[in-house]
C-alpha cells in the first residue's frame, strides 16, 4: 500500500467500528467471499502462491492458504488506515489497548535512560498502530523522526502526524535526502525516538548482504551509522495483526559504538536475524513481497513450473 487505497464502502464502514469488532467482521465477510470464490473454481489471493512456494519452499497446498491469507492481511490493513485516519483519538486509544508487545521490559528499559531510540519496524501488519502503540505506552512526549522510503506515501503520512494530537513532534525525511542527514542526526539527539524501517531494498542505500531463505537476499543498512553517530539503542520491532489486536515481538536491541567492518557486520547479522525470524513466522503479513526482485538483484529467477525445477526462468517479481 504506497498510497492511499481506495476503499470500498463496505470497508469505510466497518472502519468505524472498534478493533475487536472490525477485524470480526472483515473475518465473516472475507470467509464468505472467499467460500464464493473457490465454489467458482476461481484462485482467491493475491497471486503469490508461486513466490510462497519457491522461495519460502513450501508444499502448493500451503503456499495457496498463504496466498488467501495474505489477501485477507492486505484487506484488514486497508481498513485499519482508514480507522487511524478517521477515528476519534480517544477511540484510537482504545484501539491501541488491545496491542500487545512480547518484551516490554525492553522497551521500558530504553524509554528510562533519556538516550535517543531507533525502532527497526518492517513493513509488516498494521505498523502505523504499532509505532502509535510504543509511542504512547513507552515514549509519551518524545519527538518522533520518521525514516522513510518516499515522500508520496499520503495515508501513512496522513495516520502518523495524528501523533501529534497526543503531543508528539514529528517530523518525516525521505531517506533519499541525504543532505537533510545531519539535520536527522541533530534532531535524534535531543532524545527522540526515530523510526528507521529495516526492509528496504538495497537502492536506498548502504547494502548488505542478508541471506534468506537459501538466496541471496541484500537490504538497505544505514541504522548502524546513525546509531553510532546519535549513541542510539537499536529496538528491531515487527507488528502483526491478529483476529482481536495486534502483536509487536521485539528483536534483540543493539548499539553501535564504532566504525569497525566487525561491528557492522555485527550489527547486520542482528538486523538479518530479525527479518528472518519475522518473515518466517508470519510471511502473510509483509507488504513488500511484490517488490521481491529488488533484493535479489543477482538471483531473481525461477522456473515456469515450480514442481519441476527445470524450465525457462523468469523475474519472480514480474
Amino acid at each position: 500500500m504506497d498510497t492511499a487505497p481506495h476503499l470500498p464502502l463496505l470497508y469505510g464502514l466497518l472502519a468505524r467500528l472498534p478493533l475487536r469488532w472490525r477485524r470480526r467482521a472483515l473475518g465473516i465477510a472475507l470467509a464468505a467471499r472467499s467460500l464464493c470464490v473457490r465454489l467458482t473454481g476461481r484462485t482467491d489471493g493475491l497471486g503469490l502462491a508461486e513466490m510462497f512456494q519457491v522461495i519460502l519452499r513450501l508444499p502448493r497446498r500451503e503456499a495457496v492458504r498463504l496466498d488467501r491469507a495474505a489477501l485477507h492481511h492486505d484487506r484488514v490493513a486497508e481498513i485499519e488506515w482508514c480507522a487511524l485516519r478517521t477515528r476519534s483519538l480517544p477511540a484510537i486509544l482504545r484501539d491501541l489497548d488491545l496491542v500487545r508487545v512480547d518484551q516490554p521490559e525492553v522497551l521500558r528499559r530504553a524509554a528510562s535512560t533519556g538516550r535517543p531510540v531507533i525502532l527497526a519496524p518492517l513493513h509488516m501488519g498494521s505498523y502505523v498502530l504499532g509505532l502509535a502503540s510504543l509511542m504512547v505506552r513507552f515514549f509519551p512526549g518524545r519527538p518522533m523522526l520518521v525514516l522513510r522510503q518516499r515522500d508520496d506515501m499520503a495515508m501513512e503520512t496522513q495516520v502518523i502526524e495524528r501523533l501529534r494530537e497526543l503531543g508528539a513532534e514529528v517530523r518525516f525525511l525521505n531517506v533519499g535526502a541525504r543532505a537533510d542527514f545531519l539535520s536527522a542526526v541533530r534532531f535524534a539527539q535531543k532524545g527522540a525516538v526515530v523510526v528507521v524501517f529495516c526492509d528496504l531494498p538495497p537502492a536506498y542505500g548502504a547494502p548488505v548482504p542478508m541471506p534468506m531463505f537459501g538466496r541471496p537476499f541484500s537490504f538497505a543498512f544505514g541504522t548502524d551509522t546513525l546509531a553510532r553517530l546519535t549513541g542510539a539503542l537499536v529496538v528491531p520491532c515487527a507488528t502483526t495483526i491478529e483476529r482481536d489486536g495486534d502483536l509487536i515481538r521485539i528483536g534483540q536491541p543493539f548499539e553501535v559504538r564504532g566504525s569497525a567492518p566487525e561491528e557492522r557486520a555485527e550489527a547486520a547479522r542482528i538486523m538479518a536475524r530479525h527479518i528472518r525470524a519475522a518473515l518466517t513466522a508470519r510471511p502473510e503479513q509483509w507488504h513488500l513481497w511484490s517488490t521481491l526482485g529488488e533484493y535479489l538483484p543477482e538471483a531473481a529467477k525461477i522456473p515456469d513450473d515450480p514442481s519441476a525445477g527445470e524450465g525457462t526462468p523468469r523475474d519472480i517479481a514480474a
